[in-house]
């Protein structure tokens, strides 16, 4: 299973963020597929929790109740639906009346439907998979975002006539990547940054197989092999950050700064896990933290743009609320929007075509009314409940320091949904899944060995020293007559 789902993580970018019908469909057969074997396959030591299979229960049959076909309803009682009725009355087809469903537009909720399956298998694999596995597909993921902004920064280059582009004829002027939008690179970017800023200040200085005592023995360790890994999670950082500037999203931009700093104030007193670098690596990693930010301020007025005017943002908000107001307490059903929004759209917009609403959360509920509501506050509490477990004062793993890490990536693109549709797009689902699998695992589970048959080993910096209730597990210590090796000096 760990080799499909990287197949999916490498696939979903790759053909316009999935948003074509064949790569789109792709994805769909995978995730089914990616599903099936984890239900198949069930650990023992990753086993999902009863609150979150049932919230992926309400999930996956949420779309079948606005589809499946009620005989006898009056359509004419649902909200909302008079003025289609009336248009159907008018052309003389009465097809909405034949198989009356909750949906507006069946069709495409039922697409809306398959299109949710590939976030949903992507988090129950993610759950499902053993820690060695998911170091590896985390580095993959980190490998793809620095691919992706590598791109956008040569097509920032080459200008707007560059065959970098791939042939996209919208976001000429700044990088996007293989997506269709600047600011759908930019969350990807939101998504991996405190990720990979993350692993950087755990391996800053980190040396699993002893303490350092001295900073010459702490500079020393950087030249190691352990140490370069500090190096390259920080040239990828850098990268990002390089790939999301000139991605000229002012909204990622802005969420850069709070990303920088969130992981600052997250990780400053636990560089390498358990501070190995003391009160001046704290002070220092505030200094430059704080100073990345203060320094992107100015950036966000000189690189960054803005797809809509922001007059016309707030009409297609304005109008999606007297959407919502219509639809309620149903919505039109999953997946209707683009097709149902023009009754709505007022004429300050002209022509345009308004396919999504750049709010996710308004676009949500003018879909799936009160349902959706309800969704939405479940999950938000869901993910608030798991910083509790996340969040503890002891020593930090290589494990939590990446969860810690996921959930301000999941926390930051949360936030961009108020002014975009990152949710909509089926290569952001797949990551924004795969970092919420990581950051809902229990962080205090033991890693399963990907060679052994179901052994586990407790990792080295997680173990405990005393088990509630039980006895206490006392850490290796060396013989008393064990010579000092001069070489680790």
């Amino acid at each position: 299973m760990p080799w499909l789902l990287g197949t999916i993580l490498i696939f979903a970018p790759l053909f316009r963020a999935g948003q074509e019908p064949v790569p789109l469909l792709t994805l769909q057969l995978l995730a089914v597929l990616v599903l099936l074997l984890s239900l198949w396959t069930p650990a023992a030591s990753h086993r999902l929790r009863k609150s979150e299979i049932i919230v992926l229960a309400l999930l996956f049959l949420f779309p079948l109740l606005f589809i499946i076909p009620v005989p006898g309803l009056p359509l004419d009682w649902l909200p909302g639906r008079d003025k289609y009725l009336e248009a159907l009355a008018l052309s003389g087809q009465d097809q909405l009346m034949r198989a009356p469903t909750l949906s507006i537009y069946p069709l495409e909720t039922e697409s809306a439907w398959l299109t949710l399956l590939i976030p949903v298998a992507v988090f129950v694999a993610t759950r499902k998979l053993a820690r060695s596995h998911l170091d590896q597909l985390i580095l993959l993921v980190m490998a793809i975002a620095g691919i992706q902004a590598a791109l956008g920064l040569m097509q920032f280059g080459g200008g707007p006539k560059s065959l970098l582009h791939l042939g996209l004829p919208y976001s000429v002027d700044s990088g996007v990547g293989t997506y269709t939008n600047r600011n759908h690179l930019a969350g990807l970017i939101e998504l991996v940054l405190p990720v990979t800023l993350a692993l950087f200040l755990y391996s800053l200085g980190r040396n699993e197989r002893r303490d350092p005592r001295s900073w010459r023995a702490r500079i020393l360790f950087l030249s190691t092999l352990r140490g370069h890994a500090a190096f390259l999670y920080g040239a990828l950082a850098l990268l990002l950050l390089l790939g999301m500037i000139f991605t000229r999203s002012r909204t990622g931009i802005g969420l850069t700064i709070l990303a920088v700093l969130a992981v600052t104030f997250s990780f400053g007193r636990r560089i390498g896990g358990n501070n190995v670098y003391g009160p001046i690596g704290t002070i220092l990693t505030f200094v430059v933290g704080i100073g990345i930010a203060i320094g992107l301020a100015p950036v966000l007025d000189r690189f960054a743009s803005a797809d809509l005017q922001e007059d016309s943002r707030w009409i297609v908000f304005s109008a999606t609320v007297d959407g919502i107001l219509d639809f309620f307490p149903l919505g039109s059903g999953p997946g209707t929007y683009p097709d149902v929004f023009h009754a709505f759209q007022p004429t300050e917009l002209g022509d345009f075509f308004v396919n999504h609403a750049h709010n996710d959360y308004l676009e949500w509920l003018f879909e799936g009314g009160v349902f959706v509501a309800l969704l939405i506050a479940l999950l938000l509490g869901l993910y608030v409940v798991q910083w509790g477990k996340v969040w503890t004062k002891e020593a930090w793993s290589r494990f939590r320091f990446l969860q810690v890490g996921a959930g301000i990536g999941i926390f930051l693109l949360l936030l961009h949904e108020f002014v975009d549709y990152n949710l909509l797009i089926p290569a952001n689902m797949v990551y924004f899944a795969f970092l919420a699998g990581i950051f809902f695992s229990d962080p205090d589970q033991r890693a399963v060995s990907s060679r052994g048959h179901g052994r586990e080993r407790p990792l080295p910096d997680s173990m405990p020293t005393t088990s509630p209730g039980g006895p206490v597990v006392k850490p290796m210590e060396p013989a008393s007559d064990q010579i000092k090796n001069p070489f680790l000096d």
